[in-house]
């Protein structure tokens, strides 16, 4: 066989191997045609262009594989590569996951961000440490306390129905404290829930409410943040590790530029559906100073419980503290 035959022979049985692609399957309980979907899909075009079509990004949107802890089985047995989850649902994981989303710690979306430039490096080392990739924490927002009845103190709760996340525990240890037996359900049974009456209240922020159309079955807002919401975008690191170091560079580029504007964009669009929550008559009722004094010192009871069960890391959320009082001291 001539030299120039031989070389083409060989060239085209390496060809299949040098393009392969790899597939990073992603599910989220995120409904599918939301501004953060859309910026995700956008963002998985993006890695697939700038790594010629050697790494994609297939995302599953709207709960089809199941709840958050659902994802993270199926990422433990490779049926995924990754998860867009809610941080509670990393509790078990790494406790750092949990960091921003005590109650009442947080006052104004300034203070989350100043913070998160300190101590989102923690929480990526933490997560590292468990075998997970973090490709961005994302600001879902601040969430408040939804009914079809006002509530201003810990005592209106005493005959509502409230749900938390299906294994919650700041959220179940924080109505427990508040003397409420809250009702855990998976997300994907809270619409149906209020309309049958097995729950009438819940904790989330504007922008979620009216995508999953729950606001359709309230009436009043407690106008006092109860906590943040973050989310992050996980990967197995053993499904990362199989990309090349220049791949990998690729998609953390794309997916923290992608990040940066969704966040942008996610305090629009909880700005826009306060707006229109208001519009479509949902009363936002704000509290007096002694009500607030209450939800703080059931807040401080509540993080008192969890430290005592080392839900998070306690020495750190001390250290985020005294920098959020040196913040406001600013």
């Amino acid at each position: 066989m001539k030299p120039v035959v031989l070389f083409a022979v060989v060239m085209s049985l390496l060809a299949p191997i040098s393009h392969a692609a790899t597939t990073l399957k992603i599910a989220t309980l995120a409904p599918d045609g939301t501004s953060w979907m859309k910026a995700m899909r956008q963002a998985a075009a993006d890695i697939q262009e700038d790594t010629a079509g050697r790494v994609k990004v297939k995302f599953f949107p709207g709960g089809v594989q199941g709840s958050d802890k659902s994802v993270l089985r199926k990422m433990q047995i490779r049926q995924l590569q990754g998860g867009a989850v809610a941080a509670g649902s990393l509790i078990d994981i790494a406790p750092a996951s949990q960091l921003y989303s005590l109650p009442f710690t947080f006052r104004n979306l300034n203070e989350v961000r100043t913070i998160r430039k300190e101590f989102d490096p923690y929480i990526i080392e933490q997560m590292a440490k468990a075998g997970y990739v973090v490709l961005g924490i994302s600001e879902a927002g601040f969430a408040y306390m939804m009914s079809d009845k006002p509530i201003r103190s810990s005592s209106d709760m005493s005959d509502r129905k409230v749900w938390v996340p299906e294994g919650d525990l700041i959220g179940q240890t924080t109505f427990e404290k508040g003397n409420v037996n809250p009702v855990s359900l998976p997300i994907s049974d809270v619409y149906t829930s209020l309309q049958t009456g097995l729950i009438d209240t819940f904790v989330v922020n504007p922008s979620s409410a009216i995508a999953l159309q729950w606001h359709s079955k309230i009436k009043y807002v407690t106008d006092y943040p109860l906590l943040f919401l973050v989310g992050m975008i996980v990967i197995d690191d053993k499904s990362f590790a199989k990309l090349s170091a220049e791949d990998q560079a690729s998609v953390r580029a794309v997916m923290a530029k992608a990040f940066t504007a969704m966040d942008a964009q996610n305090e629009k669009d909880e700005a826009g559906a306060r707006d229109a929550m208001a519009q479509n008559g949902i009363e936002f009722v704000e509290l007096s100073a002694a009500d607030k004094a209450e939800w703080q010192k059931l807040a401080t009871s509540t993080v008192e419980e969890l430290a005592s069960r080392e839900i998070y890391p306690v020495d750190v959320y001390r250290k985020m503290l005294q920098r959020l009082k040196e913040i406001r001291q600013e």
